[in-house]
């Protein structure tokens, strides 16, 4: 997105790997280098927090929120201030809404259960429905906030009323940007077809 969205090429940023809040944190699978990326693990006793903090990295990349910015520090703020207003600006250029979790199931139970995909699918897709459904219950709200079926309104507006969407075709431009971005950043020596990712019964489930 930085690279897309931005012109921010990943060869153009120094990279610092390591524990967010506790040092000593190491990567758990070893990492091929990728030419013209600059990617080193920060010194053991150290945690990105603390070098945020003290001014030695410039920014955060995290699926956490560090808790200098939790905590309100004054000169810890996010790269966004109009954190919303850009989102929404770029799912209405893009129509990109990153994927969330994936679901997983080994090879040899598809293959020895062939509706075993597909009951999965329609399991979760149950689940999401009734989920969709206490969100906009006024009468017990399902969440402490107390115009939550008005902000799924307004996301319903701008998204669609099913922006959570599920299986492959539905989220097939996610899926080829996320297999396009990996490659152009190296992260796979080629672009992998969506079809190597997922099980054949998985390209029908959405039809079912």
């Amino acid at each position: 997105m930085m690279q897309h969205e931005y012109g921010v090429a990943p060869s153009e940023i120094h990279w610092r790997s390591g524990g967010q809040e506790q040092p000593g944190r190491h990567e758990r699978t070893p990492l091929k280098p990728i030419d013209g990326v600059d990617l080193q693990p920060i010194s053991g006793n150290k945690t990105l927090v603390g070098m945020l903090r003290d001014g030695e990295l410039d920014a955060l990349f995290a699926a956490r929120a560090p808790s200098s910015f939790v905590n309100g520090e004054p000169h810890i703020a996010r790269m966004f201030p109009n954190t919303r207003q850009a989102e929404q600006a770029y799912y209405k250029k893009t129509k990109l809404f990153p994927i969330m979790h994936l679901v997983g199931i080994r090879k040899t139970l598809a293959e020895s259960y062939p509706w075993l995909a597909t009951s999965a699918y329609k399991a979760f897709c149950e689940a999401k429905a009734r989920a969709m459904i206490a969100l906009r219950d006024v009468n017990a709200l399902m969440v402490t906030l107390p115009w939550l079926e008005a902000e799924t309104n307004e996301t319903m507006a701008i998204m669609g009323e099913d922006f959570w969407q599920y299986s492959v075709a539905e989220n097939m431009r996610e899926i080829e940007a996320l297999t396009q971005y990996v490659y152009e950043q190296g992260l796979t020596d080629r672009k992998v077809e969506i079809k190597e990712l997922f099980h054949p019964s998985t390209f029908e489930i959405s039809k079912v």
